[in-house]
């Protein structure tokens, strides 16, 4: 990790910085204390959102610990400044972040049995838009940005197709249904489920399972109201799940789909599954991509592309957490933790270099 280079928004920092200040108040552990310094050396930027909030902190304890943490940092003293309790800080920080978060629809239908049994619908989301649809059996549909969904419900089959980009679906069950996203050339059936599938291209997919479990098959397989029970305990090891060619992938496990190829299910920690999730609360988390793939990936929520003069920065490591969307707290976070300039070319393109005084 020590080659990652930490890349997060000012926003970030100081959400940071005021957990670690509440955690002082409290009293750090040794492996807190350890952890602490080590964050606050990452970055300058780290320092300065510590020391501007212990002068509005104005607690002793903070001020004992960061003078027996950084004996040659000038600490501020006590009441050099009013007192600011840490519940309003995190309250206004929290007010602001949700305020923040790009717009997200909801949109509600009617669930009358006869329309549960047959309905159709499209729902398309434009480049930087999120919006939650309630379907009419209360299955929830979350788009993620550039996305187009065709919904097609009948009295025997919910099927669904995903056409471009990503949703996250928690679905209602209905054993006498089953429901399926088809995206590409993968069709995935939720066993009860709720799970999160991104098209990257018909042959390139990733699926994220994060309750139940989800069957991955080829389009053409269908699966029907007894095929669905009999599947409920189904495994990989399963006869009827192998006679089909299929894989299936239960909560807390990722599927990568390359060229048509289902790749080794992959385990996830939890910061595995908020890093790839992170953008159903508007959020992006990096952690160790290269800057060209973190770059590319902002570009997904935006008309804006990059381009980097400097070889170099394309492979570049990075790590932190962004507002989806928001270039100009990525250019100043680019600025304040990279010494990377920024100059535009054009109204939708950013070209990136390293400062001269870097």
């Amino acid at each position: 990790m020590s080659n990652i280079h930490q890349f997060s928004s000012k926003d970030a920092i100081q959400a940071k910085a005021s957990r670690w200040i509440s955690a002082m108040d409290r009293g750090l552990s040794d492996t807190e204390r350890a952890a602490f310094q080590v964050w606050v050396k990452e970055s300058k930027a780290h320092q300065d959102a510590v020391f501007e909030l212990a002068q509005l902190w104005d607690e002793l304890s903070v001020l004992n610990e960061l003078s027996s943490l950084f004996p040659n940092k000038q600490v501020p003293s006590q009441h050099s400044a009013p007192r600011f309790s840490f519940s309003v800080a995190a309250s206004i920080f929290a007010a602001m972040l949700v305020a923040s978060f790009m717009f997200i629809g909801i949109e509600h239908w009617p669930s009358a049995p006869q329309e549960q049994a047959k309905y159709s619908k499209i729902y398309r989301t434009k480049v930087g838009e999120q919006a939650t649809y309630v379907l009419p059996d209360s299955t929830i549909v979350q788009l993620n940005t550039n996305s187009l969904l065709e919904v097609a419900y009948t009295q025997n089959r919910r099927q669904l197709i995903l056409t471009r980009g990503e949703g996250r679906f928690n679905v209602a069950k209905d054993a006498s249904r089953p429901f399926s996203v088809m995206a590409g050339d993968k069709s995935f059936t939720a066993l009860g489920t709720v799970f999160n599938v991104q098209r990257n291209a018909a042959s390139d997919l990733e699926l994220v399972v994060t309750e139940g479990k989800v069957m991955i098959t080829d389009p053409a397989v269908e699966v029907n109201a007894e095929h669905f029970v009999q599947l409920q305990d189904a495994s990989n090891d399963t006869l009827e799940v192998k006679n089909i060619n299929a894989s299936i992938v239960i909560s807390g496990e990722k599927a990568l789909i390359k060229e048509s190829i289902t790749k080794p299910i992959k385990q996830l920690t939890q910061d595995d599954v908020q890093r790839d999730l992170a953008w159903q609360h508007g959020m992006l988390i990096f952690n160790g991509e290269p800057l060209s793939e973190a770059l590319q990936e902002v570009s997904r929520y935006t008309a804006t592309r990059f381009e980097l003069t400097d070889p170099a920065l394309a492979s570049l490591k990075v790590a932190g957490v962004f507002k989806a969307g928001d270039i100009a707290g990525l250019l100043d976070s680019l600025k304040l933790n990279l010494a990377i300039d920024h100059e535009r070319l054009g109204e939708h393109i950013v070209s990136l270099k390293h400062s001269n005084n870097s």
